[in-house]
C-alpha cells in the first residue's frame, strides 16, 4: 500500500496541503478514461476554489 503526504504528515495540514491532498485522493482513483478525459478536455483546478471550500471537502473526505 501506498502511503501518502497526508499519511505522513505530523500536525494540522495548512490550506495548500489540504489541497494537494484533495487532488492527491482523485489521482489514486482516476481510471484511465478519465485520465484521457482529462487531458483532452481540461479541468478546473483546486487552486481556483475558496479556502473555505477547500477546508470544508477535506474535513468531509479526511477530518475525524
Amino acid at each position: 500500500m501506498r502511503t501518502t503526504d497526508r499519511q505522513s504528515r505530523e500536525g494540522k495540514p495548512t490550506i495548500d496541503e489540504m489541497r494537494y491532498d484533495l487532488a492527491e485522493q482523485e489521482a489514486i482513483n482516476m481510471s484511465l478514461s478519465e485520465i484521457i478525459e482529462f487531458l483532452l478536455n481540461g479541468y478546473e483546478g483546486l487552486h481556483s476554489f475558496s479556502d473555505i471550500e477547500i477546508k470544508e471537502e477535506w474535513e468531509e473526505l479526511f477530518g475525524e
